[in-house]
């Protein structure tokens, strides 16, 4: 019985397997594919097949290897899933290697840290570029600069601050995967300190549209091994880059220095550590966005994580628990979900007050990921805390719901 991957229900997966099928072609132990009918499907079998947390970060190479193992006959969903059982248990056992990511950040002045560690990552702030890696690094990456010219992928300035991820992974693209999480986990929670400063501008709509973050990652990134040597002659980069604002700049770093290590030790070995990383990179990556609309999305998509709900009315008698004035709360709330179907259902976009909107929304968000790392604690798992939301605001009521408690607690010790 597969207990990493599983068909997902709503697709005809006989039918889905039955393109590859046709679209491949055998010769002995070697398989070759229609190469635009392969790309097609590609997709849609990657979304087909659900993976578990231990093995989404090889579930791709899984479903690859499997369909392109010639003696696999691709007309059987179970040996399909068997199949990719086996590589994942293959792939799994290999042994994994030391890597470090380079990448930029939007930050100019002293550090916030020299080092601290996401699970088995570590993050560094910084290096010295006199280290020998850094040397190195700094070599390899620069034999890249005619690509990067070819792509029109921008330099990094002296306005970027260097950050490093070391990470164990199978290979270049497994570290890049880690390392982007770890670090957009750690943006995910600075942004989220200097965002719940940000104030209302009267005068946005006269801006350019430009992402709510200020702790943005830089033009391109790379993976190298311990010696500063590129893991892959390559890099990954955000097409269409820009960053219009100026680097954020701390002139004293004390009380961020104390808030970034009182949070960040709040989130490790909390309760909700798994779902609240999920939310902090979903915040992140919502807020790196200038399409305002798009920003509005992911930020709805983390009240969705942390309360449970899609359904709205749940959602919003959930998330306004977590306000001390719920009656304002529970207003912004249906304001936004009502400009966020607008946008989604109806093509009305929130350009004209993006500003006020994304600050609102952030508001809801921020406050619900705040209250988990400061009171995660409390809580066994998520779903407890979504119990905890379900409870009533009139006190009358829940001291009517306590003593049902304490009396059914009572009834089954008598």
């Amino acid at each position: 019985m597969p207990k990493h991957f599983s068909w997902r229900s709503g697709f005809d997966n006989n039918v889905l397997l039955g393109k590859f099928a046709k679209a491949r072609t055998t010769n002995g132990n070697r398989c070759s594919f229609n190469a635009a009918e392969y790309h097609y499907w590609l997709p849609v079998i990657n979304t087909a097949i659900r993976a578990d947390a231990a093995a989404t970060s090889l579930k791709d190479s899984c479903i690859e290897q499997a369909l392109n193992d010639a003696a696999l006959p691709l007309n059987n969903l179970d040996t399909f899933i068997e199949k990719c059982e086996a590589a994942f248990l293959a792939l799994s056992k290999r042994k994994k290697q030391k890597f470090v990511f380079y990448s930029t950040l939007t930050y100019e002045g002293p550090k916030l840290f020299d080092w601290i560690s996401d699970g088995n990552a570590k993050i560094y702030w910084n290096p010295s570029f006199k280290g020998k890696f850094m040397k190195a690094a700094t070599v390899a990456r620069a034999g890249l600069k005619n690509i990067r010219r070819a792509r029109k992928v921008p330099e990094d300035s002296n306005e970027l601050t260097p950050i490093l991820v070391h990470v164990s992974a199978y290979d270049a693209h497994d570290a890049h995967n880690q390392a982007s999480d770890s670090l957009d986990r750690l943006r995910g929670l600075l942004n989220l300190l200097i965002n719940s400063g940000n104030d209302i501008n009267p005068f946005s709509d006269l801006t350019p549209p430009h992402a709510v973050n200020r702790f943005r990652r830089g033009p391109y990134h790379t993976v190298h091994q311990p010696d500063g040597s590129l893991a892959m002659e390559m890099f990954w980069y955000e097409p269409r880059w820009t960053h219009d604002l100026p680097s954020i700049k701390f002139k004293d770093t004390k009380d961020y220095k104390k808030s970034l290590k009182k949070w960040w030790g709040k989130l490790q070995g909390n309760p909700l550590q798994e779902d609240l990383s999920a939310a902090l990179i979903q915040y992140c990556r919502a807020l790196d966005l200038h399409e305002s609309d798009a920003s509005l999305l992911g930020i709805w998509q983390v009240l969705e994580k942390i309360t449970g709900a899609d359904k709205y009315d749940v959602l919003i008698n959930r998330v306004v628990k977590l306000f001390k004035d719920s009656s304002d709360a529970r207003l912004i709330a249906n304001h936004i979900r009502i400009r966020r179907n607008g946008s989604v259902h109806a093509s009305e976009g929130i350009s004209k007050e993006a500003q006020a909107i994304l600050l609102q929304a952030d508001t809801l968000a921020g406050q619900a990921i705040f209250f988990c790392l400061n009171h995660g604690a409390k809580f066994s798992d998520l779903k407890e805390l979504q119990e905890f939301m379900d409870l009533p605001l009139d006190l009358s009521k829940l001291d009517r719901h306590k003593k049902l408690i304490d009396f059914f607690v009572a009834f089954q010790n008598r």
